[in-house]
């Protein structure tokens, strides 16, 4: 099992073929999640609109190499890219009867799509967010995080749909009072072990799993986080020293454990990466 946990998926893939013993092996869960994953390339949103989508190749091919996923995503009749993970895409689509919008989530590239169901909170002044882990392809989960009325971002409740019920599920915020959000903040959020991991605005970050059930708030490792990831299941963040007298500096950390101690791995000035 450890050596088939080195292995990458879409070997994985093949050797299920070799029997139904091999099937069954090579479809644990638990070795899938560890399975390095193979990289087809980056969406990235365009320098005029982020709601409209490039798609890169990986690695990159030569100059005017059409891209693997039409990021137009024509299928979909526009409206717009909102949110990504996992390799499943959140949009924005426009319905003409009746006049609206629906939210759709999509798999570029398979073209397969589904329409979440409306509810009185899925609206675009909410941050609606999606969770998916390919180790697990058969179910996703949408989160809406419900703001208050008077744009302050302070969350109000979080709304909760999932693939495998169909239905979506109303919970009270069990994060403190006058936990906030920006927007753009909420565009980095992390899905990650069953859980929706979310920067606020004093640079913590707030927790909630798939069933509502589980409220977290981890603290800090060091004032003005940039974006936070995952490696090697593990949750790390990002912060850039814009005041340091070397020039910009970059720290990554990383939370190795439920602890909430953070440990320093790499430190390196901007200036040497470009």
């Amino acid at each position: 099992m450890e050596i088939l946990a080195r292995v990458p998926y879409r070997s994985l893939c093949r050797f299920r073929c070799v029997s139904p013993s091999w099937r069954t092996l090579c479809s644990n869960r638990g070795l899938l999640r560890r399975s390095p994953q193979t990289l087809a390339g980056f969406f990235c949103g365009t320098s005029q609109n982020i709601c409209h989508l490039l798609f890169l190749n990986f690695p990159a091919g030569r100059s005017g190499q059409q891209p693997l996923v039409d990021p137009s995503l024509p299928y979909l009749h526009g409206g717009g890219y909102t949110h990504c993970c996992g390799g499943l895409l959140l949009c924005k689509c426009f319905t003409s009867s009746p006049p609206g919008v629906d939210y759709v989530v999509c798999n570029p590239a398979t073209e397969d799509w589904t329409v979440l169901p409306h509810t009185e909170e899925l609206r675009p002044e909410n941050i609606i967010l999606l969770g998916f882990d390919p180790a697990d392809p058969s179910c996703f989960v949408a989160f809406v995080i419900v703001l208050d009325d008077d744009n302050a971002g302070e969350i109000t409740g979080v709304e909760i749909y999932l693939s495998e019920t169909r239905i979506w599920t109303s919970k009270q915020t069990g994060w403190a009072q006058e936990t906030r959000v920006h927007h753009y903040q909420a565009l980095n959020s992390l899905f990650m072990n069953g859980t929706l991991h979310l920067i606020t605005k004093d640079s913590s970050i707030v927790t909630v799993d798939t069933g509502g059930k589980t409220w977290r708030k981890i603290s800090r490792a060091y004032p003005g986080w940039e974006c936070i990831g995952q490696s090697r299941r593990c949750l790390h963040v990002v912060d850039i020293d814009h005041y340091n007298d070397d020039g910009f500096l970059l720290s990554v950390w990383v939370l190795e454990d439920a602890s909430g101690n953070w440990t320093l791995k790499h430190t390196v000035n901007l200036s040497e990466l470009i």
